[in-house]
């Protein structure tokens, strides 16, 4: 083997094409033991036979291979620029530069069939949108589960006298009642299990909720499992499962992306103007990605007469307008009498590609379906929906701010969405220079 320092690489690129070449099902394997064993475990995830590939997609390089592994979860955390080789040599060296020796190690580059490809484990894939047939199966498999559990305890105790018919739990979500749903939603939050047996990562545990929710709506069930009453039960129960959630982060330092995006909760009429509820959660949405208002306390400081909306013309065309709104940052804590400048400002602007996900539009459509004696308010911002309206209701809301737990549980969900988590690192980042 070439022992030269000719085309050496660092070892952190090392650790990216070494990376690029592990099954998926072994990811979580491959980064444990950079924690744990150090670089020389990398020698034991080789994988002889791979083609790499890279795409474009946005500002990102994702790179896949013929196994459908996406790079790593590594390189769509932090992409990185590389090109790809034509293959016309079987075999290339790869050196590997550290600080007290040098390593040299062959890669075999050969294509793989695609009926010899490994299964990837479910959690390390990264959806781009909801598969509804995902959140049914999850359903399934942990309704047979419970059904079995329930049936052996029935048979080791005694029924007493009276007792009502054995509880099931229907494999068919359309079928199943609202209280059957929302309880089995609610132990499914600390039961559900992945083809390991082992339990979900939050955020993937929150996207199967997403895809059931997309399921039910597909199939001509009306319920809103994240904001209709007969839920709050669940609401409350995913709630304390997500609270806590922070991005994850490789022993590297790269931070792994969540597998919920914004996307994903219009697809479900989770963001949009669907519903009061959802309308709410909406203008949450947007104040939290473009307003950074990453807490409770923060949310509860908005308030009507806080945020300004602005329209500009363009000065080549004075016909060309733009409108935005406006919210000063760190409201309060300017002195008295200093001049505010544009940068003091966060701000929303108008989607003209997208009216139905316009920020602009959305919030002047909520206004519109607020009594009027509140627009001019500075103690709040975030109405509490009435429990029954249609439509065409000139209302929508009552003259009640929500609640400060009712808001924590909205948050809480926004806050796992892979955009608002981006944001919140893009504005830490530039505040650090």
């Amino acid at each position: 083997m070439n022992n030269s320092l000719e085309n050496t690489i660092s070892f952190e690129e090392y650790i990216r094409v070494k990376a690029r070449s592990v099954p998926q099902h072994r990811m979580k394997e491959f980064l444990d033991s950079l924690a744990s064993k150090g670089p020389e475990a990398l020698q034991e995830f080789q994988q002889t036979a791979t083609t790499t590939m890279v795409y474009q997609q946005g500002g990102n390089c994702i790179y896949t291979d013929s196994t459908e592994v996406a790079g790593s979860l590594l390189e769509l955390a932090c992409p990185v620029t590389t090109s790809v080789q034509p293959q016309t040599q079987p075999e290339q060296q790869i050196q590997v530069q550290q600080p007290q020796q040098v390593q040299a190690q062959t890669v075999q580059v050969a294509e793989v069939e695609p009926q010899s490809q490994p299964q990837p484990s479910p959690e390390l894939l990264l959806p781009n949108s909801l598969k509804p047939e995902e959140g049914l199966e999850v359903w399934k498999n942990w309704a047979q589960t419970k059904n079995a559990e329930l049936e052996k305890d029935a048979q080791n105790r005694l029924a007493p006298i009276g007792r009502r018919q054995l509880l099931r739990f229907q494999e068919d979500l359309i079928s199943s009642a609202v209280a059957e749903l929302n309880y089995g939603l609610c132990l499914m939050t600390r039961e559900a299990r992945n083809g390991e047996g082992e339990p979900y990562d939050p955020d993937v545990l929150y996207y199967i909720f997403l895809c059931i929710q997309k399921y039910l709506f597909e199939n001509g069930r009306v319920d809103d499992i994240f904001s209709d009453l007969y839920y709050v039960r669940f609401t409350e129960w995913l709630h304390e499962v997500l609270k806590d959630v922070q991005p994850r982060v490789t022993p590297l330092g790269y931070v792994l992306p969540s597998h919920v995006t914004e996307e994903m909760l219009w697809e479900c009429k989770q963001l949009g103007a669907h519903s009061p509820s959802t309308l709410l959660t909406t203008l949450m949405f947007f104040n939290t990605k473009y307003f950074l208002l990453k807490t409770v306390d923060q949310h509860m400081k908005l308030a009507f007469s806080k945020v300004l909306r602005q329209t500009k013309k363009n000065p080549s065309n004075p016909k060309d307008k733009s409108t935005s709104i406006r919210y000063l940052k760190a409201l309060g804590i300017h002195q008295t009498g200093q001049k505010v400048t544009d940068d003091m400002y966060a701000e929303q602007t108008e989607n003209p590609e997208n009216p139905l996900r316009c920020p602009i539009k959305l919030y002047d459509f909520y206004l519109f379906k607020c009594p009027q004696s509140v627009k001019g308010r500075n103690d709040t911002f975030y109405l509490t929906p009435e429990p029954v309206v249609a439509p065409n209701s000139p209302i929508w809301y009552s003259v009640q701010p929500i609640s400060r737990e009712q808001m924590g549980q909205m948050l809480t969900r926004i806050l796992v969405i892979r955009e608002i988590q981006e944001a919140i690192a893009v504005a830490s980042a530039s505040t650090m220079h």
